[in-house]
């Protein structure tokens, strides 16, 4: 399995068709959920703060995001984007958010976990958010997100420094 670290400690990248057996271990994540996401519509972005996820795109094309949403990282705030097509998964660790755009028509959107948690447990913010200034591959409609499920709320309710993402998107 080939493994590509990110700009987000602990989210990988990964390729289970190169041969090698240094990747990490996936039998854990036994907890399969599949979505079908219209067209360029997104799904998330959500985070478990104790559950890494494992997020593939098995059919069809799908732009991926990672935001490290860990307050007591040094890289709290950042992040990273892929197109995930075919084998690829992507790792997202605990506390981060993740979100997928379909780009083509009949992508299934792939999460696998260990457990599944409840949905009071799990963090939920806006893809549009404005504080979080994601570039989606393909344009989304205007509209303005609601407070509850902003980046603000996420960052009081984790009790991390308010304000707005600054950093640079990163590819991986």
């Amino acid at each position: 399995m080939d493994v590509v670290r990110t700009v987000v400690p602990g989210a990988l990248l990964l390729d289970p068709n190169v041969a090698d057996t240094s990747g990490p271990d996936l039998t854990a994540f036994t907890v399969r959920r599949r979505r079908r996401p219209a067209r360029d519509a997104v799904l998330g972005l959500f985070g478990h703060p104790g559950d890494a996820v494992l997020l593939g795109v098995p059919r069809g094309s799908g732009y991926a995001v990672v935001i490290d949403a860990r307050p007591d990282a040094d890289t709290f705030g950042r992040l990273a984007v892929a197109l995930l097509e075919g084998p690829q998964r992507l790792l997202v660790p605990p506390g981060c958010l993740y979100g997928v755009q379909s780009v083509a028509s009949g992508t299934v959107v792939e999460l696998r976990s260990a457990t599944r948690l409840p949905r009071r447990e799990r963090f939920d913010v806006d893809p549009d958010d404005p504080d979080l200034a994601v570039r989606w591959l393909r344009p989304r409609p205007a509209r303005t997100p609601g407070t509850a499920r902003s980046w603000a709320a996420l960052t009081a309710r984790l009790g991390a420094p308010a304000g707005p993402r600054r950093d640079r998107v990163s590819l991986w």
